[in-house]
């Protein structure tokens, strides 16, 4: 018996052939693509890129080998973030440039095989004005008719509302996604009196937080307090009494000079409590504990009480639970962990303006941080009068501004803030900026 052979790469046809008014039945073997891997075409190649930076949908060219002809054929990212393709051929690529794209690498994947470009893209933001008119005052309006007196505190709501500390007023007021200012809380008369919206009384209120249930969290230099407005607009003091350093529960604590405030996913808030060079914790039911600081006016990494810092202002926590601080005269953005360690992140206490990565970079007094949902730090260095971004690897660059001072509208790199201290930034990555002058800026 002949052992049967087997074809693996052939299939039969059976193929019906007509010869002279007969019809014969015949079959035959044709090569099949069975067990054959996919033809794969060389690694696309980027050779250069034009312009060399730019704004959020600015239309860049991308030259270079091997991209694919049709549009869905090519993913690029500028810095990891997806950019839309408008044209393709296997030579150019024309792509928008995505919104909150930073300063990287352009990369072009082509079936499972990428290229990046040599050099880094420029990613250029746009500042604009949401609010304030550059004179120091009190006026509920609309956009640049509305006034501020030391903004030093912002945040975003869950609604996209960015509400603001307004310290030399002594209010908390609340700016629309579309720049309607409104006051939610104080008389402007500086005191300290709990009631509904504007029947309270504030004095210096500089930090502001949102916790997960929607109530606004205010930390009040002047008072040592911390506040807190309900949902119904309520103010009532939530823990700290007269100046002093005390751990204790609720109105038994004692705070020296709060200034920044940032709440976690759990609820609790973190204070950061300037003259008492300390980081403190709150629990959801009031309970005041010390996370880090020894109190001494120093610079110290280390766990818990062993850290020392000198005149912490800024707070913000990132979705693992890492607190970060504005070290504000050792010019250094710290970090400290769930459990207390503290460490340096950016920052090289000299002050100066320089990027870099870690201990390269140089600040001047930083003041505001904030955090996004990617873990960027975005931090206003009110010495130098520019805003920073530090990304979760500490790697520093400037995101905003020239020189201390006041100019229009415009391009990232050529617009001047003037002392910009409060600092947010919402679920689309806008940053949102206090500055002395009461104005509050939008970077996008």
């Amino acid at each position: 018996m002949k052992p049967k052979i087997a074809y693996p790469h052939f299939f039969t046809f059976v193929l019906p052939v007509r010869i002279g008014g007969i019809l014969l039945i015949g079959s035959i073997l044709l090569p099949s693509s069975c067990g054959k891997k996919d033809k794969v075409g060389p690694a696309p190649a980027i050779s250069s890129f034009t312009p060399a930076g730019g704004i959020n949908g600015t239309t860049v060219t991308i030259s270079g080998a091997n991209f694919g002809a049709g549009i869905a054929d090519n993913m690029v990212t500028f810095n990891g973030a997806k950019a839309t393709v408008l044209s393709a051929s296997s030579t150019i690529l024309s792509v928008k440039v995505p919104l909150g794209a930073g300063i990287g690498k352009i990369a072009v994947k082509v079936s499972n095989k990428t290229d990046s470009s040599g050099n880094d893209f420029q990613y250029l933001a746009v500042v604009t004005t949401l609010a304030g008119d550059t004179i120091p005052d009190f006026l509920d309006a609309t956009g640049t008719a509305a006034r501020f007196n030391d903004p030093v505190g912002l945040v975003v709501d869950a609604a996209g509302n960015i509400l603001v500390a307004d310290a030399g007023n002594h209010r908390i007021r609340k700016i629309t996604p579309n720049g309607v200012v409104t006051t939610l809380a104080g008389t402007g008369t500086p005191g300290k009196k709990d009631g509904a919206g504007t029947i309270a009384e504030f004095k210096k209120p500089v930090g502001i937080a949102v916790d997960g249930s929607g109530n606004i969290l205010v930390a009040e230099r002047d008072n040592n307090m911390i506040r807190k407005i309900t949902l119904t607009g309520e103010v009532n003091v939530f823990a700290g009494t007269t100046g002093g350093f005390k751990d204790d529960q609720g109105t038994a604590a004692r705070f020296f000079g709060p200034f920044g405030i940032a709440t976690d996913a759990a609820g609790n808030m973190y204070i950061g409590d300037c003259y008492n060079n300390r980081i403190r914790k709150i629990t959801p039911s009031g309970m005041v504990s010390t996370l880090a600081g020894s109190g001494d006016a120093d610079f110290q990494d280390g766990a818990g009480g062993s850290a020392k810092f000198n005149r912490p202002l800024g707070m913000a926590v990132d979705a693992s639970g890492n607190v970060y601080v504005a070290d504000y005269l050792n010019s250094r953005i710290r970090k400290i962990t769930a459990a207390g360690v503290v460490s340096t992140l950016a920052g090289d206490g000299t002050p100066g303006h320089r990027d870099g990565a870690g201990a390269q970079a140089q600040f001047i007094a930083p003041e505001g941080i904030a955090v996004d949902a990617k873990g960027n730090l975005y931090v206003a260095d009110t010495g130098t009068g520019l805003v920073r971004k530090i990304t979760p690897a500490g790697v520093v660059s400037t995101l905003a501004g020239s020189a201390q001072g006041i100019n229009g509208d415009g391009d990232a790199d050529k617009i001047r803030f003037d002392y910009p201290f409060g600092i947010a930034v919402n679920a689309a990555g806008v940053v949102f900026v206090g500055c002395e002058s009461g104005v509050i800026r939008k970077i996008q």
